[in-house]
């Protein structure tokens, strides 16, 4: 009786589920991507977690920048190890922080796209998006001399319109393997490094109202004990044009 029960109660959730499925009725145009009918070149836009690199490189990567507080400290810390990064930077902060943002492409690091500001794209019609991002690659151009290649979305949601708005602007998608934030950074930190491999791509952040004092000690002792374990700090760009691992 009892395993009758159960079967009985797994069908009434199986049923509710197919139910919710079935009264889901979005158009068959919800969310997808324009075509590119009028395009006479390549549009492709590939998403990145974390490379296959046979040399041992680690990218780390900063969003939320330039901020006049804490960009200038992690450059420092950078210099201080001969690593590079990407910083995947605003395009409002960027306006506003000018020097900030040039000073990163100084120290030999790359820029990114991480849009104007800190809205979901996804929340954007695609028009929109694409507006959105090529407001921000704009003023990334303008401010740095530089042409992003990445973008690396705000929370790491995109959907097909995104992915399209970042093919128009010839980027690639970053994405994250590993993640050191503020809050427990010294834990996350050694798991970070027990988990350490070739190719990973680290995500931290270097703007708005997440970082701290404790966060960039935790980064330094990562850059620092990777550093002395043969591994190299270099950019998304590098990391995946690399040569890659064997199969």
């Amino acid at each position: 009786m009892a395993t009758v029960a159960a079967v009985g109660a797994l069908g009434a959730v199986g049923g509710s589920v197919a139910q919710a499925a079935r009264s889901d009725r979005r158009p068959p145009t919800y969310r997808v991507s324009p075509r590119p009918e009028t395009r006479t070149t390549a549009c492709a836009s590939r998403v990145v977690w974390r490379a296959g690199c046979a040399e041992p490189l680690v990218a780390l990567t900063f969003d939320d920048g330039p901020d006049p507080r804490w960009t200038p400290l992690v450059l420092e810390i950078l210099a201080r190890h001969d690593a590079r990064a990407t910083f995947f930077q605003h395009g409002s902060a960027a306006r506003e922080h000018p020097g900030i943002a040039r000073a990163v492409v100084e120290g030999g690091h790359e820029i990114g796209s991480h849009g104007w500001d800190h809205t979901d794209l996804t929340r954007y019609e695609a028009a929109e998006c694409l507006d959105h991002l090529t407001r921000t690659h704009e003023a990334l151009v303008d401010v740095t001399g530089t042409t992003p290649r990445w973008l690396r979305p705000p929370y790491g949601r995109m959907d097909a319109p995104v992915l399209y708005a970042a093919a128009e602007l010839d980027y690639d998608v970053a994405l994250w393997s590993h993640h050191l934030p503020t809050d427990g950074a010294e834990a996350k930190v050694d798991r970070d490094l027990a988990t350490a491999s070739p190719g990973m791509v680290i995500l931290c952040h270097d703007g708005r109202g997440t970082p701290a004092e404790s966060l960039y000690a935790a980064v330094e002792r990562l850059v620092r004990t990777l550093t002395e374990r043969g591994m190299r700090f270099v950019t998304m760009s590098e990391i995946v044009d690399a040569v890659p691992a064997h199969r």
